[in-house]
């Protein structure tokens, strides 16, 4: 039955595209517009095969088992023209939209995250964040909801006298959790579920250049819209004077009413530590990707021997505009992993290095 239900085809991932389209000029050819719907099926992709008890594989085979609907439209504008005849300007807006979907999965349990290598993603000693699964986006977010902090003692007393659901353990301090599967018991492993994104909806684009006299001028930027960040900048969630801090940490609740964010400080792995909407945040970011202003000496230097001599400054990575409290909104992907098979895994920032801003001065030479 292994055989005849998981066996490898032995074939490379492969995709099928749908795309209707159309590129238009308007106004003398100074106006474009292009745009594409399309719908593309990733068929076959490479996803490990469930473990087999009987033979008792250490790492289970890799199979085609999995298939991706992806979904979206594309436009982009452009504007070019002239004033007078010393200077010219251009415009160009890009606009994407995406949504992706996994529609088959044969994989240990329907789901691909759960097992151990998928694990301490977010920090040290946490479940898995991230999973794959049959009709949800890739790679979305699994966790519990965290709805508060329990203030006092009085406050947890009325909500089990109400007949609310409440941690035994519950102390004035700790978070307040959702009972998503409305049991009335609150279970870490029956009420998770999908509480975020790490894909975005929308990504913008936008060039914008002139030119006057030997003078030019351009900036570009990037934007990405939509998408869930999970954060977490400590090696493990433990309150010792080893571990490395932010300063949310000042925000902490310690007393009534000092805070309905972050939890009390507590010792070892407990339930303020479980994977939750607590780490996550809106991710939404424009970067100011590019700002360079270059001057041609051509234009003063009539007779020289060069058909360009141009020397520019340029910013990279210039200014990011966002309500992202990490230091990158553009974050590590698999939050510090690398292994192929773990490829899903995005959208999660342990405090790696953010992208650097980058002051160039350079000349362009040109024979």
């Amino acid at each position: 039955p292994y055989a005849t239900l998981f066996r490898s085809r032995d074939t490379w991932e492969t995709s099928e595209q749908t795309n209707i389209g159309m590129d238009a000029r308007f106004l003398g050819g100074r106006l474009g517009l292009s745009f594409d719907w399309y719908v593309k099926m990733t068929k076959d992709w490479l996803v490990q095969a469930p473990m087999n008890q009987v033979l008792g594989y250490e790492e289970p085979a890799m199979i085609n088992g999995g298939d991706i609907k992806n979904t979206g439209i594309e436009v982009a504008l452009s504007w070019h023209d002239k004033i007078g005849s010393d200077f010219s300007y251009h415009a160009n807006v890009n606009v994407a939209t995406n949504k992706n979907e996994v529609t088959r999965l044969a994989a240990n349990g329907g789901k691909i995250g759960t097992d151990s290598k998928y694990l301490n993603s977010l920090f040290q000693g946490s479940s898995y964040v991230s999973l794959v699964e049959e009709g949800h986006p890739v790679g979305y977010f699994y966790g519990m909801s965290y709805d508060g902090i329990w203030q006092n003692q009085a406050e947890i007393d009325a909500a089990r006298n109400a007949g609310k659901p409440v941690l035994d353990t519950a102390e004035p301090g700790d978070p307040i959790w959702t009972d998503y599967d409305d049991d009335g018991v609150i279970n870490y492993d029956l009420d998770r579920h999908e509480i975020g994104n790490p894909n975005p909806d929308v990504t913008l684009g936008i060039s914008l250049g002139c030119e006057w006299k030997g003078f030019d001028f351009g900036v570009t930027g990037f934007g990405a819209f939509g998408q869930q960040i999970m954060q977490c900048y400590r090696t493990a969630q433990r309150a010792n004077q080893y571990e490395q801090y932010t300063t949310d940490v000042f925000d902490r609740w310690h007393g009534e009413g000092t805070s309905n964010t972050q939890p009390r400080l507590t010792c070892g792995l407990l339930a303020d530590q479980w994977v939750s909407t607590r780490f996550m945040q809106n991710a939404d970011y424009f970067k100011v990707q590019n700002l360079t202003l270059g001057y041609n000496f051509n234009k003063i230097w009539k007779s020289s021997p060069f058909s360009q001599l141009r020397l520019y400054m340029q910013v990279q990575n210039l200014y990011t505009f966002t309500g992202y409290t990490g230091v990158d909104p553009e974050c590590s992907a698999d939050g510090g992993k690398s292994d192929d098979n773990m490829n899903f895994i995005r959208g999660i920032d342990v405090g790696l290095y953010p992208s650097a801003r980058t002051f160039i001065l350079g000349a362009s030479i040109k024979f």
